[in-house]
């Protein structure tokens, strides 16, 4: 329970952050099965290649009865943007069948007649919608306090030490967000892994959760830890040591330290006694 608390209360602090950084953003509610058809589309591919995928869709289909009415190469060939086109038009055929014989018409407004819990296990039945789909539709088309963890999200949440990489994200995190907040959080969470803390070479200097965060953290020694909490740290003598097996020493205040740490190549910083002129 301890440790329940103790990240319930990170996430909520870097909830407050973001917010002040970002704001409260929020999207106005779409509908379900535009939204369902656009996340199926974003599997597995590019924010750029989804939307071009979908607008090719529908510029060349007005309804979804006219898409259903297609044949699958014609599909197929309008979405090939999004990659793995042919394996998405069979499964946006898949999924429309399934609604219109499930509903009577191609809407998923039905799911609003059912409770949260049974709308996402209808949702969950839909061929190659898994967690991360069925929460984006219950979220952002119905308003429903789901969570949907992507790849940023699921790379920040597991730098700051709030997820592990072998427990099911969504199991993870849904008990420790604020109520209320899945969808700021959401967004300010993918902007933040987009603008900062991207896959290869995070911004640590300039993040909002640097003095929170395990992955920088996990690099230096526990002095420069605690050195890393102080908002303002005066030049430090640090040893470096860097993947190539080269060891440097310089002087580092709280921005450079945290550069240090976010480079690939460095394995670990250390406080140093002193660093001569030479070395700096």
């Amino acid at each position: 329970m301890l440790v329940l608390m103790e990240t319930r209360a990170l996430l909520a602090e870097v909830d407050r952050r973001l917010a002040h950084r970002y704001g409260h953003p929020r999207l106005g509610r779409e509908d379900p099965l535009t939204l369902l058809v656009r996340t199926i589309l974003s599997q597995n591919t590019s924010d750029r290649n989804r939307d071009l995928a979908f607008e090719a869709l529908r510029a060349r289909w007005a309804t979804w009865e006219a898409l259903l009415g297609a044949r699958e190469d014609e599909v197929a060939e309008a979405i090939k943007a999004a990659g793995l086109h042919h394996q998405r038009a069979r499964r946006l055929h898949d999924v429309l069948s399934r609604v219109l014989e499930e509903a009577g018409t191609l809407s998923l407004d039905f799911l609003e007649r059912l409770t949260p819990e049974e709308a996402e296990a209808w949702l969950l039945r839909l061929p190659g919608v898994g967690k991360k789909t069925a929460y984006i539709v219950l979220l952002m088309g119905f308003g429903i306090g789901r969570f949907p963890v992507d790849t940023h999200i699921q790379r920040v949440t597991t730098r700051l030490g709030l997820l592990s990489p072998k427990p099911e994200p969504h199991a993870a995190l849904a008990p420790l967000v604020p109520e209320g907040r899945e969808e700021p959080l959401h967004l300010n969470l993918i902007r933040l892994g987009r603008e900062v803390c991207s896959a290869r070479r995070p911004r640590c200097a300039v993040c909002p959760l640097a003095d929170l965060c395990a992955y920088p953290a996990s690099k230096a020694d526990p002095k420069l830890r605690m050195l890393l909490k102080k908002p303002a740290l005066a030049e430090v003598a640090v040893l470096v040591r860097h993947s190539d097996g080269s060891v440097t020493t310089t002087r580092s205040d709280r921005s450079q330290l945290l550069t240090l740490l976010a480079d690939p190549k460095v394995i670990a910083v250390e406080a140093a006694s002193t660093v001569t002129p030479k070395e700096v």
